[in-house]
Order: C-alpha cells, then structure tokens, then sequence
C-alpha cells in the first residue's frame, strides 16, 4: 500500500481541503500517514499566499518534502497565484484550488462525483467548510484572485457533514470559510443564521464555532440568534486590519473603526467572557506615524484576547502593489513589533480575568510531558493532569497561573 501525507498551511479552509482530498486518496486504498520521521510515495504541500512570507513558507515545504517523497505535490492557493515557481523548484504536479481534485486523474483514481465523509484524523474538533471564495476585493488582497468568487455550498449537504462529525465522536465543529458571512447569498431561503441553527441543533454536537467574520455580521438578529443558542461558543475572530478610517477605505474595507468598537462592545455586552480576537496589518502603503499610532490607540481600548499582525505584503496582481507610497521593510518590521507587543499585553490583560475560573474544557490531546491539553468554549488552551483518559470529553477544570500559551488547570 502507497503512502501518502500532507503539509498545510494558511487557514481553516485549506485545512479542510487538505483533509477532504486525503479522505478520498485513503478510500482509493492509499494509506495516510504522519510526514514526520518516515520516507512517503507522495507528499502533497496545499499552499498558502495570503502574505510573501506564507507563499516562501510553502516553496520550502515542497523543497523540504523533495528530500523524502517519491513525488510531491503543490495544491492550494500559492501554486495558483503562482504555478510556475513551484515548477521550478521540482513539484511533480502542480495544482490550484478548483482543480485539486485533478490528483486522483493524475494518479489514475476514478474521482466521482458528490460528497465524500471527511476524515479530520481526530475525534474533537471538526472543520467544516461550508463557502469558499470572496466577493469583497480588498486592494491588499489576492485571495479572490486565487478562490474565486463568493459560493455556497448546498444546506442538505453541509448539514448531512456536521451530522457524519457527530456520528464519528466529535464535539465540536468549527464553520469554516473563506468569508463565511456571505454563506446563503446565492442559495434560497437560507443565510449564515439558518445554517449556524441546523448545525447546533444536531444531537452529539455540543459547541459551534465560528471562523473568522468582519464586524458588520454583528447585527441585531446575529446576536438575538447568539443569546438565545447555547452551544455557539463565546469567541469570535473579527478582522480589522487597521485602526485608522483613513487607511481602512485605501484597503477597501467596508466598515469604520466606530462600527468595529460597536460589535466588540455588543458581543462583550450578551457574552461577559467573550474571546475577541483579530488581524492588523502593519504599513500598509502611505500609512503615516500619525495613522499608525492612531491604530495602536484604537486597539488599546477593545480589550482583545489576542492579535495575529502581518508586515503588509505587495502581492502582484492587486490594487495596492500598484499604490504610491509602499513603504521600506525596516518601517512596516517596526510598527509590526509594536503591534504584536500591544496585543500581548491585551492577551495578558484578557487571560488574568479568569484566573481561578472553572471553565468546560474540551480535551484534544496529551503532550509529551504527560499534560492534557484542551480549550475553553472561549478559546482559552488549558493544561492539566489527571490519570484517566479524558480524550475527547468535557471537562471542569479550575484555572490558575496563565502564561503565554495559555493555564495551568487542575481538574473539578
């Protein structure tokens, strides 16, 4: 039996089609193993190329895999954007994001159409992708250049998904997308909220997460929908990018800085614990000192949970690769570090809250020291000792200290 393993980056939705296009590969008899240790027949990298640096993250990942796979294959957003310099550097088979699926021509495997039971590799946390695409073409942004445009996938089909993840033991399941609050739009009768409901209402799923959403989602019937459904989970990934209007309508966003303080406000209002986090880039072309401090205050006065900060990145083939006024590495590498150091100070503030809570964990793994390690509803990482195997259950754990990567707990 051939075997087959995969490296991911970038998002939730590459790591769904990753673990769709591995179900498929294991049904036609391949077997799929870890990549770590052991030579492969076939590696496949899907790729990233959301910054410069996550696109070069994947060109190593290929040249790396060349070292100990038979063949390796590029899929993903990068080799899209950019088929050309993943064939330069040895990829047996290149492909993008619509004609991944083209692996199994390549490799001989009838590839029938329909829906195939995804296979996660575990039995927590599910990723269940249920748009793809993005209809809002921000000017720094090249991933509807390389996704497409905004499409939903059919409700009877993402339901009849979630209800298999619940069959097979997961407690989780996390509504991916590449902007998921468009999901419904080119459907009848059906919107983000119809499917948010049908997947919390089926029986062994006890949390809904959601990925990444931008503020305008929060509208009165979101959180009307957000009081009234326990199993939603308590933390939300609003994408800012900038605190500074001005330098919001360069990017193309369709929101201000009062509309984003407003949606953190209002779900901090319905949801005392809520988890906000949240994207900034740093320099983005013409960004003065003024617009940038300017951004470090408006973020000083959310109270995020955490900040995830990118150098802005010229991608070829977008609006602002094209604008005046790019600005020198050294100056976006600066206000990148500021940025990072104001969100772990906002990360720290946010984690000291809930020293000596007793919070529902839900346990995914065991680490190399022995601990167990879960998350809050909140997305809080705890790590704790106990004697039984408590994979894949909830459990009450009391928090203590909190450091940078989360709590030290102690099971109730």
């Amino acid at each position: 039996m051939k075997k087959i393993s995969a490296t991911t980056l970038g998002c939730k939705v590459n790591q769904y089609d990753t673990q769709e296009l591995l179900t498929k590969l294991a049904l036609a008899g391949y077997e799929v193993t870890n990549f770590a240790g052991e030579a492969v027949d076939i590696h496949i990298v899907n790729t990233c190329c959301v910054t410069n640096t996550a696109a070069k993250k994947s060109r190593q990942a290929v040249q790396r895999a060349k070292k100990r796979s038979g063949m390796v294959v590029a899929v993903g957003c990068a080799s899209q954007a950019t088929p050309e310099k993943f064939e330069e550097i040895g990829a047996d088979i290149v492909l993008g994001t619509s004609t991944r699926d083209k692996l199994l021509d390549h490799l001989g495997i009838a590839n029938e159409d329909g829906e195939v039971e995804v296979n996660t590799g575990d039995k927590t946390r599910a990723f269940l992708k249920i748009q793809d695409g993005c209809d809002n073409l921000c000017t720094y942004c090249i991933i509807p250049h390389v996704r497409g445009l905004s499409r939903s996938y059919p409700l009877e089909n993402v339901i009849a998904k979630a209800k298999h993840y619940a069959k097979i033991g997961h407690k989780e399941i996390v509504v991916a997308g590449i902007c998921v609050a468009t999901y419904g739009k080119d459907l009848l009768d059906c919107n983000l909220l119809t499917a948010l409901n049908e997947i919390c209402n089926i029986e062994g799923i006890e949390r809904v997460r959601l990925s990444s959403v931008e503020p305008n989602v929060i509208t009165k019937d979101f959180l009307d929908f957000v009081s009234s459904q326990p199993k939603l989970c308590d933390h939300f990934h609003l994408s800012l990018q900038s605190g500074n209007d001005e330098i919001l309508a360069a990017m193309g966003r369709k929101y201000s800085t009062a509309q984003f303080a407003d949606a953190v406000e209002r779900l901090k209002k319905i949801m005392p614990h809520v988890s906000i986090t949240t994207d900034v880039i740093a320099g983005f072309p013409k960004e003065t000192n003024v617009q940038h401090q300017s951004t470090l205050d408006f973020i000083s006065g959310l109270g995020l949970a955490d900040m995830h900060v990118f150098p802005y990145s010229a991608k070829e083939g977008t609006v602002a690769a094209k604008m005046t006024g790019q600005l020198p590495a050294s100056i976006k590498n600066t206000r990148a570090k500021e940025l990072i150091e104001l969100g772990k100070q906002q990360k720290n503030i946010h984690n000291l809250k809930f020293a000596d809570y007793i919070m529902p964990v839900l346990v995914e793994r065991r680490n190399t020291a022995g601990f167990f390690e879960g998350k809050t509803t909140n997305y809080l990482t705890v790590y704790f000792e106990a004697e039984d195997d408590l994979l894949g259950k909830i459990v009450d754990i009391r928090l203590g200290a909190s450091f940078d990567g989360g709590f030290f707990g102690v099971l109730q």
